[in-house]
């Protein structure tokens, strides 16, 4: 797969977890499936054209396309939360995503072919994946992780809880619907590990020195919700990513 260069060098992120071996139990601990899901995702923006002219109907093409196949992710700036605007701004050119929006990008490649998805969702090969289960009282969200290795793997393994946010109503340029557009798939802000206060836009760490096949860690994490959101409307799309000395390399996605 081809490399992901990374523009921007990201602090290690170090987070109290449970993990668990194959061998123990753990009420906590959630089922894994062994597969594999791409990431399709768009780096747009409110005030761009041609984001809501052609940007728009061919994400939303691509969903019916590779449903269930894939998490689909909108990065934008300019919207409903100083999170996602923050997610926007350092998580786009950290992975090389271009300047101009509208960019799509498969797996954290930009301008790439759909083999890249092809070739990942339908590989015999999985590294990892993980699972979840979401909470909501009020406006906190609390969130409980499961991630599974299928294979032995050597490194720093880190996971990404990025909430993603659907039925949202505003404004995009180009659009048809203006004031009136129903944004979807929005990322809005990744949730942090309720043992610390830090915040980290790439993820948190999974294993230091690599994992041995059916090792696992559960996680838990606390988000906030806005208040104009729906919580059926809510969901989560797990990233995990793997370090290397270049930067950040894909491994594999989860959502529901």
């Amino acid at each position: 797969m081809k490399k992901i260069v990374l523009g921007l060098l990201i602090a290690t992120a170090f987070v109290a977890c449970r993990k668990t071996s194959p061998m123990e139990e753990s009420e906590n601990t959630l089922e894994v499936t062994e597969t594999n899901m791409a990431v399709i995702g768009k780096r747009t923006a409110t005030w761009c054209g041609p984001c809501g002219s052609w940007g728009f109907p061919q994400f939303e093409a691509l969903k019916d396309t590779y449903k269930n196949k894939a998490l689909f992710m909108a990065w934008k700036d300019a919207f409903t939360t100083a999170e996602g605007s923050t997610l926007f701004d350092e998580v786009g050119p950290a992975f090389n995503l271009g300047g101009s929006v509208p960019t799509f990008f498969y797996n954290f490649i930009p301008n790439a072919d759909d083999s890249v998805i092809n070739q990942h969702v339908e590989s015999d090969y999985v590294e990892a994946n993980s699972n979840y289960e979401m909470e909501v009282s009020g406006q906190s969200v609390l969130l409980k992780t499961t991630t599974k290795f299928f294979a032995e793997v050597e490194g720093e393994y880190y996971l990404a809880p990025y909430m993603m946010v659907d039925n949202i109503v505003g404004y995009q340029n180009g659009h048809a619907d203006g004031n009136n557009t129903i944004h979807h798939n929005y990322v809005a802000r990744i949730a942090k590990p309720t043992t610390t206060s830090s915040v980290e836009n790439f993820g948190y760490k999974l294993t230091t020195n690599g994992a041995s096949r059916g090792y696992t860690v559960n996680l838990e994490f606390e988000a906030k919700k806005d208040v104009a959101w729906n919580t059926k409307d809510i969901s989560f799309g797990l990233v995990i990513f793997k370090k290397e000395p270049w930067g950040l390399q894909f491994v594999n996605a989860f959502t529901k």
